[in-house]
């Protein structure tokens, strides 16, 4: 095996340990060697140093016995399968590879695979992610592995389908799965995991990722046709995130060494990895050229492609930054920096190895960017064309300057980055120095603290480092905070008018008093979702857990703060609160910490204490404006000062302006006198702040005049949120054009930087550096909008809604862009984007409701979407396209909020307005259907219901077909009607089929691939396989918890059933642990009128019946029966699923009579809403049955069990459960009436069935054995 490479290891941290993990499991077994072997398939060449690095660790870890290295060659130079003898099960393999290689798609490795996998434990380590896994040739399947005993080879291995897995029985016909090979990420937790494995413990099934390695090579499918270049280059975008598709077009521009992508990937692209350099390979875009592994080639075709894709402004960034390290020793052989700028450059060089690949690329690069350079283009060509082929091949040892070294890591995500300290805060020109994150110490509990910075220090701004005067205001707050510690936590208020500073006070104290706490955490608490968004930020902080249920999560952190649990020193601050009540629900209910508000509503010195924040005194508005002109003399500062009111905010763009312009103080006072008397004329913005506005006016004049682009980019800003503004929103181009200076600054980075600092010399708005944001005062947009004239003002507008498109990520259900939706959502709000007449900006709005109510903000989603719905009914119509949609979002929305009545009139409407306008056959039409169906469910009308899932589905599936993503929705709806009618069977192979489509497209962790798949497991557990079942729910829940959060309401959901199946398969007591704990969790987060609180409390009530508490089972038992009866209805069959349940504690409490008259009217309810056959009519039979045995009926009871058994073998089978449970009764029954012989015969077969259809351990077995108890038969109301 060759030595290191160019490129840097990609080794994780924690490797060291997980190998000596594996050292140690195999410690007691007779394999003490190891084979390390490595795929030298063509696009290998990039793992060299990763492989030799990986044995080297194998080595320093001292765990093994011999250690040998291999290569796997390809071709026909070598048998692949020779390797040292040794003596079978003493030695372990280890093949890493990346699984890209011609050897894996056409599996002729598989057969040595096989043969290594019969002699000694073998894995394979993919170098590549596992999300990416499914790029290349190397194929996995996802099982339950368990090992006989440590050490064993693989073909001893058994295993079983994961999760409902992969439909093995799909393998081809010559191929036995039985030689399991794990196949593991290059990762500690993959390690770990299989260490487990292979110490033969613990004895349960460990999920685990394998291939089954063939016993021959199959015959090769016929070779398919070469996708074109410009087909492969799309086909790559789509696949790999976003900065590899910018790698890839950066490294388009340059000739492809180790060096050079490695100076491009560190220099320009610092957060990607070789990860993704390997994808270029993998996805067939680059090749090795001549076998080497330090040169590359694009595949033909590829270069030009990705350069007509990519953004010139990344073409331009590689080349200056490969000429700047050339220099100028380097220019004969880069010309380009020079042509770019149309500078003099050297001749051609003389077309050989070395100069063949720069001039190649200058060539390509030239032609994209065609215009004047597609002359010395043509000059290029002709030279290449003319030299002979092998010339422009690179050397393949070549290294054109130096790669540069690897990033330093950052510090781990809790680290905490320290804020500035006095000494930082400013130098003699009012700039802060950089701030460097760093490890906190380690602070102490209670008053011996031995750090100076809080634990947490969240989202505060920067320090003002020209921050003056307010020491008394500073003391007064302090004091009164502190005077807090020893009452219940109340809200101080920071009021005044707007420009006053009241929220630079509030950032100046946290900054002087951080040393005074663990936890300082800043809100932007305009609107309520940002204050949740900010709420769930800190979650994680305090070690909570996150989901997508905000509000659980917000009062997580609540009750966090208010028991002081992990830390009691602790500050909140809402910045620009607005009204109190919508403000108050988020405040700690007490505690130990104190919380701080700032707001120009007066309203809040009713409900907090109010500190009033005032102008400044004029010697600290003289102070102010000599800090940022020393030659303004005290009589000048005084004139300025009264001229501008003592207002702070005047007073600080006054002295931003005389600092940029040294316009001499008179004149200034000139031109704030003519401003003011042009604000006087008309209506000034915000009542009477004429003096900053004023001020205001005169760097917006010099600023429109000087930079257009600047003061262009400032009016469109003026129409967002005061919220921070991402810069990332500038730099991508709108879908129209919104002004020429505006679009040609958003198309050239430089340009917009040029800007954006243009904007801040003159204190028009501040640019954070730490979160790359803009922030703009409330009266800056004030300004800038009063100046503009209406047709500006729609301009402007217009543009800040383009800039808002252009930043919709387009997909709002993934989790991964919640973020940017979170940020996006105020700017929406305050620009109107609703009341946009742009089909897009339109669609921005729909996104941001799917958004809101995924992340689990309903009351912000009800509120967007409803404003939504009014404005687009009224101007657009209540049958325009985007109308319609809306509806159906809000009305869906009202659903899961359990407003019923409202959602089911919305519903109606919208499909009568569907019907209309788009017809019968629309899908759109199908969906609001699909809106109708979840009507009919809520009403109980389960049949109907059904009939409309059925018909939805059908009609998708003649129009767009079956693996669209919208027919897959219709598809697992109607599952859940099926389910509702009793029809599981039928459910069960719908779902199999609807989860195997939806993993084909979004993945087995998508959330809609898991809710089939949870449906699924419920159609098991009620066809009778509860072992299975459970087994499944167990690895969903904790799948769910993984990806989603423990609060997440459909990770609740999946605990509520695993309290059901955890029952149903006999583990009583910790079913009855997990029904109490997930009841609490969801009357805590819903409320106790919610449907999914409801069916918590309903399982509760069996728990307390089986443990012996009857009389508190009869109490919570009445209560949850009254609940049904008025969320649904009387009749409703999930008001009569509590009832029967309640009849069996009735019975249990000796009132059998109650029980008989309860189970006869829910009998005769079901047989005529749903049927007789149905599974909820059977198991009221059977209770009923018990009623009439109870009451001394032994021959009504044998009666209603006989003719139970009869068709509960029909609907079941005769080894389901509930069919069992009635043949024990039965036994009973022809005891009782001397029918003995017949009732020791099926008591016999029965409690022999039981056994092996539940196991010797289950409780109902174990009752089954004597004639002393009859079974009782709950019911578990389907979701609906």
């Amino acid at each position: 095996m060759t030595g290191p490479g160019p490129f840097p290891a990609a080794l994780p941290p924690g490797l060291p340990e997980a190998l000596r993990h594996i050292g140690t499991a195999l410690g007691r077994t007779a394999v003490r060697d190891v084979a390390v072997v490595a795929d030298s398939g063509p696009t290998m060449g990039i793992w060299h140093r990763t492989v030799h690095e990986f044995a080297t660790a194998l080595h320093r870890c001292g765990a093994f016995g011999r250690i040998t290295t291999h290569r796997l060659p390809y071709g026909h130079s070598a048998d692949p399968a020779t390797l040292p003898r040794h003596r079978a099960g003493t030695r372990l393999t280890l093949l890493l590879t990346d699984g890209a290689g011609p050897r894996w798609r056409t599996h002729e490795v598989e057969p040595l695979l096989r043969r290594w996998g019969q002699s000694g434990p073998l894995a394979l380590i993919h170098l590549l992610p596992h999300p990416v896994w499914h790029t290349t040739g190397l194929r996995g399947w996802q099982v339950l592995l368990r090992a006989p005993a440590p050490g064993a080879a693989n073909h001893r291995m058994r295993w079983r389908p994961r999760g409902l897995g992969p439909d093995l029985h799909g393998l081809p016909p010559a191929h036995r799965p039985d030689v399991a090979v794990p196949v593991l990420e290059l990762a500690p937790r993959w390690l770990d995991a299989w260490s487990g494995l292979l110490g033969g413990g613990p004895p349960s099934w460990l999920p685990m990722t394998v291939m089954f390695p063939r016993a021959r090579v199959p015959a090769a499918p016929a070779a398919e046709p070469d996708p074109t270049p410009a087909a492969r280059v799309a086909r790559f975008q789509s696949s790999v995130p976003r900065s590899v598709f910018t790698l890839a077009t950066m490294l388009s521009a340059t000739p492809l060494d180790a060096g050079l992508i490695e100076e491009v990937r560190g220099a320009l692209l610092p957060g990607t990895s070789l990860t993704d350099v390997a994808h270029l390979l993998v996805h067939g875009l680059v090749r090795p050229a001549d076998g080497g592994h330090t040169t590359f080639a694009f595949a033909p075709g590829i270069r030009e492609e990705l350069l007509a894709t990519g953004r010139r402004t990344d073409v331009v960034r590689v080349v200056e930054l490969i000429g700047d390290r050339r220099g100028s020793g380097g220019e004969h052989l880069w010309r380009l920096p020079r042509l770019l700028r149309g500078a003099a450059v050297h001749r051609l060089p003389p077309v050989d190895a070395e100069s063949g690949p720069w001039l190649m690329a200058e060539s390509a690069v030239l032609h994209a960017l065609s215009g004047p350079f597609l002359k010395p283009a043509r000059e290029v060509d002709e030279a290449l064309a003319a030299a002979p082929a092998d010339r422009t091949r690179p050397q393949h040892a070549q290294h054109h300057g130096t790669a540069i070294a690897p990033a330093t890591p950052t510090a781990p995500s809790d680290a905490v980055v320290r804020p500035p300290d006095d000494a930082d805060r400013r130098t003699d020109q009012g700039k802060r120095r950089p701030v460097m994150p760093q490890q906190a110490p380690a602070s102490t509990v209670g008053n011996g603290r031995t750090r100076s910075t809080p634990t947490i220090w969240g989202n505060i701004p920067p320090r003002n480092p020209n921050f003056t005067g307010r020491e008394e205001l500073l003391d007064k707050l302090h004091q009164r905070l502190l005077r807090e510690k020893a009452t219940a936590v109340l809200p101080h208020t920071l009021h005044g008018m707007g420009g006053v500073g009241k929220s630079l006070l509030a950032v100046e104290y946290l900054y002087r008093r951080m040393a005074e706490y663990d936890v300082v955490w800043w809100i932007s608490a305009e609107r309520t979702a940002q204050i949740s968004l900010s709420l769930v930020e800190l979650a994680p902080r305090l070690g909570l857990p996150t989901g997508s249920d905000v509000s659980s999560t917000v009062a997580s952190v609540l009750e966090a703060l208010r028991i002081g649990v992990p830390y009691a020193n602790w500050i909140l601050v809402f910045d620009n609160a607005e009204s109190p009540e919508s403000v108050r629900q988020f405040f700690p209910a007490g505690g130990p910490g104190n919380i701080l508000v700032t707001s120009r509503n007066p309203q809040w010195a009713s409900v907090a204490r109010p500190l009033e924040v005032d102008v400044f005194m004029r010697e600290e508005s003289k102070q102010l404006l000599r800090i940022r002109g020393p030659e303004i003399s005290d009589a000048e500062a005084d004139r300025l000062a009264e001229a501008l009111g003592d207002l702070p905010l005047a007073i600080e763009q006054a002295a931003a302006w005389h600092a940029e312009t040294g316009m001499p103080v008179d004149e200034y006072l000139r031109l704030l006198d003519e401003k003011r008397v042009d604000l006087l004329r008309g209506t000034a913005p915000l009542g009477n702040q004429h003096p900053v506005i004023a001020a205001w006016n005169i760097s917006l004049d010099r600023l429109e005049a000087k930079s257009p682009a600047a003061y262009q980019l400032l009016q469109v800003c003026s129409f967002y949120a005061p919220e921070p503004i991402a810069r990332t929103m500038f730099m991508r181009m709108p879908p129209s054009p919104i002004t020429p200076e505006l679009d040609a600054a958003l198309e050239d980075p430089i340009r917009l930087g040029q800007a954006i600092r243009d904007i801040g010399r003159y204190s028009l708005a501040r640019f954070d550096h730490r979160t790359n944001s803009l922030q703009m005062h409330r009266l800056v947009q004030a300004a800038l909008q009063f100046r503009m004239t209406e047709a500006d003002r729609s301009t402007m507008r217009h543009g800040a809604h383009m800039l808002l498109v252009a930043s919709d990520p387009n997909d709002p259900s993934n989790a991964l862009r919640w973020d940017r939706y979170g940020a996006l959502y105020p700017h929406v709000v305050v620009s109107g984007a609703m009341q946009s007449d742009e089909t897009w900006v339109r669609r921005l709005v729909v996104n941001e409701v799917k958004y809101l109510r995924r992340w689990g903000d309903y009351e912000s989603c009800l509120e967007l979407a409803r404003s939504a719905y009014d404005d687009w009914s009224g101007r657009l119509g209540a049958e325009h396209t985007q109308t319609l949609q809306i509806a159906r979002w809000l009305a869906f929305l009202q659903f899961s909020m359990g407003r019923y009545k409202e959602a089911a009139e919305l519903n109606t409407k919208t499909l009568e307005a569907h019907l209309r306008s788009l017809g019968p056959h629309h899908q759109d039409t199908f969906a609001a259907l699909g809106n109708v169906a979840i009507d009919h469910r809520v009403r109980g009308a389960f049949t109907e219901a059904l009939q409309l899932s059925d018909s939805v589905h059908q009609q998708y599936l003649q129009l767009i077909g079956p693996d669209d993503p919208e027919t897959l929705r219709a598809a697992h709806n109607l599952g859940v009607s099926l389910r509702l009618v009793g029809k599981f069977a039928r459910a069960y192979e719908l779902d199999q089929q609807t989860w195997h489509n939806r993993i084909q497209i979004f993945g087995q962790d998508h959330i809609d691939s898991l809710s089939t798949w949870l449906g699924m497991i419920v159609d098991l557990r009620e066809l009778g396989d509860y072992e299975t079942a459970l087994t499944y729910h167990r690895e969903i829940t904790e799948q769910a918890t993984t990806l989603l959060g423990g609060s997440n309401p459909f990770t609740l959901s999946c605990i509520r059933l695993l309290a059901v199946a955890l029952r149903k398969a006999g583990e009583h007591e910790e079913a009855a642990a997990t029904a109490q704990r997930i009841r609490a969790d969801l009357v805590r987060r819903y409320g106790d009128r919610n449907p999914e609180s409801m069916a918590a409390t309903l399982e509760l009530t069996i728990h307390l019946r089986h443990r012996g508490d009857l009389e508190e089972a009869l109490r919570l038992g009445t209560a949850i029966c009254r609940r049904y009866e008025e969320t649904y209805g009387k009749h409703h069959p999930h008001a009569l699923s509590a009832a029967v349940n309640l009849a069996i504690t009735y019975r249990l409490l000796g009132d059998a009579a109650a029980a008989q008259y309860i189970d006869a009217v829910a009998l005769e309810q079901f047989t005529r809403t749903l049927d007789a056959t149905h599974p909820s009519a059977l198991v009221c039979r059977t209770n009923l049955a018990s009623d009439h045995y109870a009451l001394g009926d032994a021959v009504g009871a044998l009666d209603l069990d006989t003719e139970t058994l009869r068709r509960s073998r029909e609907v079941f089978d005769d080894a389901h459960p509930s069919t069992l449970a009635c043949a024990a009764n039965l036994a009973m029954d022809l005891r009782a009436v001397g029918r003995d012989e017949e009732a020791e015969a099926l008591h016999g077969d029965t409690r022999d069935r039981l056994h092996r259809t539940l196991g010797s351990g289950h409780p109902a077995v174990a009752q089954a054995a004597d004639w002393d108890h009859r079974a009782d038969c709950d019911i578990d109301p389907m979701p609906l």
